[in-house]
Protein backbone atom coordinates (compact mmCIF):
# COMPACT_ATOMS: atom_id res chain seq x y z
CA UNK A 1 0.00 0.00 0.00
CA UNK A 2 2.81 2.40 0.91
CA UNK A 3 4.58 1.62 -2.38
CA UNK A 4 1.37 2.33 -4.28
CA UNK A 5 0.95 5.72 -2.58
CA UNK A 6 4.57 6.61 -3.31
CA UNK A 7 3.98 5.66 -6.94
CA UNK A 8 0.91 7.92 -7.07
CA UNK A 9 2.84 10.83 -5.53
CA UNK A 10 5.62 10.32 -8.09
CA UNK A 11 3.14 10.40 -10.99
CA UNK A 12 1.47 13.52 -9.55
CA UNK A 13 4.83 15.24 -9.18
CA UNK A 14 5.76 14.45 -12.79
CA UNK A 15 2.36 15.73 -14.01
CA UNK A 16 2.81 18.93 -12.00
CA UNK A 17 6.21 19.53 -13.55
CA UNK A 18 4.82 18.97 -17.04
CA UNK A 19 1.88 21.32 -16.38
CA UNK A 20 4.17 23.99 -14.95
CA UNK A 21 6.52 23.66 -17.92
CA UNK A 22 3.63 24.01 -20.37
CA UNK A 23 2.25 27.03 -18.53
CA UNK A 24 5.67 28.66 -18.41
CA UNK A 25 6.19 28.02 -22.13
CA UNK A 26 2.78 29.50 -22.93
CA UNK A 27 3.51 32.54 -20.78
CA UNK A 28 6.89 32.89 -22.45
CA UNK A 29 5.27 32.91 -25.88
CA UNK A 30 2.85 35.64 -24.80
CA UNK A 31 5.58 37.78 -23.26
CA UNK A 32 8.33 37.12 -25.78
CA UNK A 33 8.12 40.76 -26.84
CA UNK A 34 7.53 43.96 -24.99
CA UNK A 35 4.32 45.87 -25.61
CA UNK A 36 4.84 48.09 -28.66
CA UNK A 37 3.83 51.74 -28.89
CA UNK A 38 2.02 53.09 -31.95
CA UNK A 39 1.41 56.73 -32.84
CA UNK A 40 -1.70 57.25 -34.98
CA UNK A 41 -1.79 60.49 -36.98
CA UNK A 42 -5.15 61.78 -38.27
CA UNK A 43 -4.27 65.42 -39.00
CA UNK A 44 -5.72 66.67 -42.29
CA UNK A 45 -4.74 69.76 -44.27
CA UNK A 46 -7.11 68.89 -47.12
CA UNK A 47 -10.22 66.73 -47.36
CA UNK A 48 -11.22 65.18 -44.02
CA UNK A 49 -12.86 61.76 -44.05
CA UNK A 50 -15.80 61.27 -41.72
CA UNK A 51 -14.48 57.76 -41.06
CA UNK A 52 -11.49 59.08 -39.08
CA UNK A 53 -13.07 58.63 -35.62
CA UNK A 54 -13.96 55.06 -36.59
CA UNK A 55 -10.40 54.54 -37.83
CA UNK A 56 -8.97 55.78 -34.53
CA UNK A 57 -11.27 53.53 -32.53
CA UNK A 58 -10.49 50.49 -34.70
CA UNK A 59 -6.71 50.80 -34.49
CA UNK A 60 -6.78 51.36 -30.74
CA UNK A 61 -9.19 48.46 -30.24
CA UNK A 62 -6.99 46.11 -32.28
CA UNK A 63 -4.03 46.99 -30.10
CA UNK A 64 -6.01 46.62 -26.88
CA UNK A 65 -7.70 43.36 -27.89
CA UNK A 66 -4.49 41.66 -29.01
CA UNK A 67 -2.38 43.21 -26.27
CA UNK A 68 0.30 43.94 -28.86
CA UNK A 69 0.49 47.73 -28.69
CA UNK A 70 -0.65 50.88 -26.96
CA UNK A 71 -2.03 53.74 -29.04
CA UNK A 72 -1.48 57.50 -28.86
CA UNK A 73 -3.05 60.02 -31.24
CA UNK A 74 -1.90 63.10 -33.12
CA UNK A 75 -5.13 64.88 -34.05
CA UNK A 76 -4.15 68.53 -34.43
CA UNK A 77 -1.22 70.55 -35.77
CA UNK A 78 -0.41 71.46 -32.17
CA UNK A 79 -0.27 67.76 -31.27
CA UNK A 80 2.05 67.21 -34.22
CA UNK A 81 4.47 69.91 -33.13
CA UNK A 82 4.59 68.47 -29.63
CA UNK A 83 4.49 64.70 -30.27
CA UNK A 84 6.48 64.28 -33.49
CA UNK A 85 9.80 65.85 -32.66
CA UNK A 86 12.83 63.59 -33.05
CA UNK A 87 12.99 63.15 -29.29
CA UNK A 88 9.27 62.46 -28.86
CA UNK A 89 9.28 59.82 -31.61
CA UNK A 90 11.84 57.70 -29.76
CA UNK A 91 8.93 56.44 -27.64
CA UNK A 92 7.18 54.85 -30.60
CA UNK A 93 7.80 51.70 -32.62
CA UNK A 94 5.58 52.68 -35.55
CA UNK A 95 3.62 55.60 -36.98
CA UNK A 96 0.24 55.19 -38.67
CA UNK A 97 -1.13 57.79 -41.10
CA UNK A 98 -4.87 57.04 -41.01
CA UNK A 99 -6.54 59.10 -43.76
CA UNK A 100 -4.20 62.06 -43.42
CA UNK A 101 -4.28 64.57 -46.29
CA UNK A 102 -2.23 67.48 -47.58
CA UNK A 103 1.09 68.91 -46.44
CA UNK A 104 1.21 68.15 -42.74
CA UNK A 105 2.98 70.60 -40.42
CA UNK A 106 5.70 68.24 -39.24
CA UNK A 107 8.24 69.81 -36.88
CA UNK A 108 11.03 67.95 -38.73
CA UNK A 109 10.09 66.38 -42.09
CA UNK A 110 13.56 64.93 -42.67
CA UNK A 111 13.44 63.53 -39.16
CA UNK A 112 10.31 61.52 -40.01
CA UNK A 113 12.04 59.82 -42.95
CA UNK A 114 15.12 59.17 -40.83
CA UNK A 115 12.91 57.66 -38.12
CA UNK A 116 11.51 55.13 -40.61
CA UNK A 117 14.82 54.47 -42.32
CA UNK A 118 16.49 53.75 -38.97
CA UNK A 119 14.28 50.69 -38.41
CA UNK A 120 10.82 51.79 -37.31
CA UNK A 121 7.47 50.94 -38.84
CA UNK A 122 5.27 53.14 -41.02
CA UNK A 123 1.68 52.31 -41.96
CA UNK A 124 -0.72 54.32 -44.11
CA UNK A 125 -4.35 53.69 -44.93
CA UNK A 126 -6.36 55.11 -47.85
CA UNK A 127 -5.70 58.88 -47.92
CA UNK A 128 -2.28 58.34 -46.41
CA UNK A 129 -1.23 58.34 -50.08
CA UNK A 130 -3.04 61.68 -50.60
CA UNK A 131 -0.51 63.28 -48.28
CA UNK A 132 2.65 65.28 -49.00
CA UNK A 133 2.25 65.56 -52.77
CA UNK A 134 4.87 68.24 -52.25
CA UNK A 135 7.66 67.63 -49.79
CA UNK A 136 8.82 70.61 -47.69
CA UNK A 137 11.91 72.18 -49.27
CA UNK A 138 11.78 69.94 -52.36
CA UNK A 139 11.41 71.94 -55.58
CA UNK A 140 11.25 69.19 -58.22
CA UNK A 141 10.73 65.49 -58.75
CA UNK A 142 8.51 63.01 -56.97
CA UNK A 143 7.82 63.86 -53.34
CA UNK A 144 10.25 62.17 -50.99
CA UNK A 145 7.26 60.99 -48.97
CA UNK A 146 5.66 59.37 -52.04
CA UNK A 147 8.95 57.64 -52.84
CA UNK A 148 9.14 56.32 -49.31
CA UNK A 149 5.53 55.11 -49.42
CA UNK A 150 5.86 53.54 -52.86
CA UNK A 151 3.05 55.35 -54.67
CA UNK A 152 0.93 58.50 -54.76
CA UNK A 153 -2.82 59.05 -55.04
CA UNK A 154 -3.85 60.33 -58.48
CA UNK A 155 -7.65 60.20 -58.71
CA UNK A 156 -10.75 58.27 -57.74
CA UNK A 157 -14.23 57.94 -59.20
CA UNK A 158 -17.43 56.45 -57.77
CA UNK A 159 -17.31 54.01 -54.91
CA UNK A 160 -17.75 50.48 -56.17
CA UNK A 161 -17.23 46.79 -55.51
CA UNK A 162 -13.93 45.27 -56.59
CA UNK A 163 -12.51 41.78 -56.68
CA UNK A 164 -8.97 41.85 -55.37
CA UNK A 165 -6.39 39.21 -56.19
CA UNK A 166 -3.98 37.83 -53.58
CA UNK A 167 -0.44 38.63 -54.70
CA UNK A 168 1.18 37.12 -51.59
CA UNK A 169 -1.15 34.71 -49.74
CA UNK A 170 1.39 34.19 -46.96
CA UNK A 171 1.83 37.83 -45.97
CA UNK A 172 0.27 38.72 -42.57
CA UNK A 173 -2.12 41.26 -44.15
CA UNK A 174 -3.35 38.71 -46.71
CA UNK A 175 -3.22 35.37 -44.88
CA UNK A 176 -6.38 36.08 -42.80
CA UNK A 177 -8.31 36.59 -46.05
CA UNK A 178 -7.09 33.22 -47.31
CA UNK A 179 -8.16 31.55 -44.05
CA UNK A 180 -11.57 33.22 -44.24
CA UNK A 181 -11.96 32.03 -47.83
CA UNK A 182 -11.18 28.45 -46.79
CA UNK A 183 -13.94 28.53 -44.18
CA UNK A 184 -16.48 30.44 -46.26
CA UNK A 185 -19.68 28.45 -46.73
CA UNK A 186 -21.49 30.90 -48.98
CA UNK A 187 -20.73 34.01 -50.96
CA UNK A 188 -23.55 36.51 -51.40
CA UNK A 189 -21.62 38.76 -53.73
CA UNK A 190 -24.75 40.77 -54.49
CA UNK A 191 -24.63 42.15 -50.95
CA UNK A 192 -21.06 43.36 -51.57
CA UNK A 193 -22.17 45.10 -54.76
CA UNK A 194 -24.68 47.11 -52.70
CA UNK A 195 -22.07 48.13 -50.13
CA UNK A 196 -22.35 45.28 -47.64
CA UNK A 197 -19.70 43.45 -45.67
CA UNK A 198 -16.77 42.16 -47.70
CA UNK A 199 -16.41 38.49 -48.63
CA UNK A 200 -13.22 36.51 -49.17
CA UNK A 201 -13.34 33.61 -51.62
CA UNK A 202 -10.53 31.39 -52.93
CA UNK A 203 -10.54 33.50 -56.11
CA UNK A 204 -10.32 36.90 -54.46
CA UNK A 205 -11.49 39.39 -51.85
CA UNK A 206 -14.73 41.15 -52.80
CA UNK A 207 -15.07 44.52 -51.10
CA UNK A 208 -16.92 47.81 -51.67
CA UNK A 209 -15.00 51.04 -51.12
CA UNK A 210 -13.60 54.12 -52.80
CA UNK A 211 -10.87 52.75 -55.05
CA UNK A 212 -7.79 54.87 -55.61
CA UNK A 213 -5.80 55.08 -58.83
CA UNK A 214 -2.13 55.94 -58.44
CA UNK A 215 0.73 57.80 -60.01
CA UNK A 216 4.45 57.41 -59.38
CA UNK A 217 3.86 53.75 -58.59
CA UNK A 218 6.65 51.42 -59.67
CA UNK A 219 5.79 47.73 -59.17
CA UNK A 220 9.48 46.84 -59.26
CA UNK A 221 10.10 48.88 -56.08
CA UNK A 222 7.37 47.38 -53.88
CA UNK A 223 6.13 43.98 -52.78
CA UNK A 224 2.56 43.74 -54.04
CA UNK A 225 -0.07 42.30 -51.70
CA UNK A 226 -3.50 42.98 -53.22
CA UNK A 227 -4.46 44.17 -56.70
CA UNK A 228 -7.10 44.11 -59.39
CA UNK A 229 -6.43 42.95 -62.94
CA UNK A 230 -9.13 45.23 -64.34
CA UNK A 231 -9.92 48.91 -63.92
CA UNK A 232 -12.55 49.27 -61.17
CA UNK A 233 -16.16 49.58 -62.30
CA UNK A 234 -16.34 53.11 -60.89
CA UNK A 235 -18.12 54.96 -63.69
CA UNK A 236 -14.91 55.76 -65.53
CA UNK A 237 -14.74 55.15 -69.31
CA UNK A 238 -11.82 52.81 -68.55
CA UNK A 239 -13.90 50.55 -66.28
CA UNK A 240 -13.19 46.90 -66.98
CA UNK A 241 -10.03 47.43 -69.02
CA UNK A 242 -7.14 45.08 -68.13
CA UNK A 243 -4.17 46.43 -66.23
CA UNK A 244 -2.40 46.34 -62.91
CA UNK A 245 -4.39 48.29 -60.31
CA UNK A 246 -2.58 48.04 -56.96
CA UNK A 247 -4.49 48.22 -53.69
CA UNK A 248 -2.02 47.16 -51.02
CA UNK A 249 1.73 46.71 -50.87
CA UNK A 250 4.71 46.73 -48.54
CA UNK A 251 8.36 47.64 -48.86
CA UNK A 252 11.52 48.13 -46.89
CA UNK A 253 12.79 51.68 -46.45
CA UNK A 254 16.30 51.44 -45.14
CA UNK A 255 15.87 49.26 -42.06
CA UNK A 256 12.23 50.29 -41.69
CA UNK A 257 9.05 48.49 -42.75
CA UNK A 258 6.38 50.32 -44.78
CA UNK A 259 2.84 48.94 -45.26
CA UNK A 260 0.09 50.62 -47.27
CA UNK A 261 -3.51 49.79 -48.10
CA UNK A 262 -5.70 51.98 -50.30
CA UNK A 263 -8.84 50.71 -48.58
CA UNK A 264 -10.41 52.61 -45.70
CA UNK A 265 -12.63 55.37 -47.08
CA UNK A 266 -15.89 54.31 -45.46
CA UNK A 267 -16.86 53.82 -41.82
CA UNK A 268 -18.29 50.47 -42.87
CA UNK A 269 -14.92 49.45 -44.24
CA UNK A 270 -13.21 50.18 -40.93
CA UNK A 271 -15.88 48.15 -39.14
CA UNK A 272 -15.51 45.23 -41.56
CA UNK A 273 -13.98 42.19 -39.76
CA UNK A 274 -11.89 41.18 -42.79
CA UNK A 275 -10.55 44.70 -43.26
CA UNK A 276 -9.62 44.78 -39.58
CA UNK A 277 -7.68 41.54 -39.99
CA UNK A 278 -6.04 42.98 -43.11
CA UNK A 279 -4.71 46.06 -41.32
CA UNK A 280 -3.92 44.10 -38.16
CA UNK A 281 -1.57 41.92 -40.18
CA UNK A 282 0.01 44.97 -41.81
CA UNK A 283 0.58 46.71 -38.49
CA UNK A 284 2.03 43.57 -36.92
CA UNK A 285 4.46 43.23 -39.81
CA UNK A 286 5.46 46.91 -39.59
CA UNK A 287 6.10 46.43 -35.86
CA UNK A 288 8.26 43.37 -36.50
CA UNK A 289 5.75 41.09 -34.75
CA UNK A 290 4.97 38.99 -37.83
CA UNK A 291 7.13 37.68 -40.62
CA UNK A 292 6.42 38.58 -44.22
CA UNK A 293 8.26 38.81 -47.52
CA UNK A 294 9.01 42.36 -48.66
CA UNK A 295 11.14 41.48 -51.66
CA UNK A 296 10.22 43.95 -54.46
CA UNK A 297 9.21 43.02 -57.98
CA UNK A 298 6.79 40.16 -57.30
CA UNK A 299 4.31 41.85 -59.69
CA UNK A 300 6.38 40.91 -62.75
CA UNK A 301 4.53 37.64 -63.57
CA UNK A 302 1.24 39.43 -62.97
CA UNK A 303 2.18 42.12 -65.48
CA UNK A 304 3.04 39.41 -68.03
CA UNK A 305 -0.34 37.75 -67.55
CA UNK A 306 -2.15 41.05 -67.89
CA UNK A 307 -0.22 41.79 -71.08
CA UNK A 308 -1.29 38.41 -72.51
CA UNK A 309 -4.91 39.08 -71.55
CA UNK A 310 -4.75 42.47 -73.24
CA UNK A 311 -3.44 40.88 -76.46
CA UNK A 312 -6.07 38.14 -76.36
CA UNK A 313 -8.84 40.67 -75.97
Amino acid sequence: MQTSRMHQRTIFAIFAVILLSATTASYGQQTAHRIKHVLVVTVTMGFRHDSIPTAEHTIQQLGDTTGLWTTDFVRTPADMQRMMTDQALTKYDAIVFANTTGMLPLPDPIGLLAYIRDGHGFVAMHAGSDTFHQWPGQTSGVSRYARMLGGEFRIHHNQCAVKLQYADPGFPAVAPLIRAAEHSTSANLQSVESGGTSIATPRGWHIFDEIYLFKNFDPTRVHLLLYSMVHPNDGSPKAGLPGLYPISWCRKYGKGRVFYTALGHRKRTWNDPLYQQHILGGIKWALGLARGNARPGNAKPILINISKDSVNK
